[in-house]
């Protein structure tokens, strides 16, 4: 099978929910502070972790298509600050063990695609292919924890939401290796909608689970 067409159907993912002490809920009473207003702020707190995301791996791929390795570096430091951000926002809510557990899902979603960007530029047809069966299995392990820790998540949606996530990766990768400029920005706007009903769709299922912290 075409290796596009395989990540497109096969998986992939991205990153979880993140619920932040610090912005996702506050100890305030409704009288002082109205729970929409909590589950607002975490939702527009959780888009921006995710946005960010997408936007520091899109910096990547850029970077190293161009050949930029200085930039590509900054770039990959950049994602592993985001996610090491969202893996310890749960921790508040699920625990520093949780918190880990979901900052090594994420660096594996983050070391498939890296992988994939790289194997693209050397022109690596298998490293592709391996790529992405690791974001396969990524995206079936992160779509497991993630529904066993909220009951409101449940992991055959989960899975489908991250495998396009994932597609959109590879998809944007492929574009910018075959310099398919227009066809990345289209699909630039298709990732950040979907990252976007993604993140909110976890918000919604934080508030339902947890409503006394909003």
């Amino acid at each position: 099978m075409n290796i596009k067409i395989a990540a497109l159907l096969l998986l992939a993912l991205c990153a979880q929910p993140a619920w932040s002490q610090s912005y996702s809920y506050s100890s305030a009473t409704p009288a002082a502070k109205p729970a929409e207003s909590g589950a607002m702020t975490t939702r527009m707190a959780l888009r921006d972790l995710w946005v960010e995301h997408i936007f520091w791996v899109r910096n990547y791929a850029v970077a190293n298509q161009a050949g930029n390795a200085k930039q590509a570096a900054v770039a990959a430091n950049e994602v592993v600050t985001d996610a090491t951000k969202i893996a310890n926002s749960i921790a508040p809510l699920y625990g520093q063990p949780a918190a880990d557990q979901l900052l090594k899902l994420l660096a594996g979603h983050w070391g498939a695609i890296k992988h994939y960007s790289d194997a693209t530029v050397a022109k690596d047809k298998k490293g592709q292919q391996a790529a992405v069966n690791d974001l396969g299995s990524n995206a079936k392990a992160i779509a497991a924890f993630l529904a066993k820790a909220n009951p409101n998540l449940p992991e055959q949606t989960l899975l489908t939401l991250l495998s396009a996530h994932g597609g959109h990766h590879v998809a944007q990768i492929d574009q910018l290796a075959a310099g398919d400029y227009a066809g990345e920005a289209r699909t630039w706007a298709m990732m950040r909608e979907h990252i976007l009903t993604l993140s909110d769709a976890l918000t919604a299922a934080l508030v339902k689970q947890f409503p006394d912290k909003f």
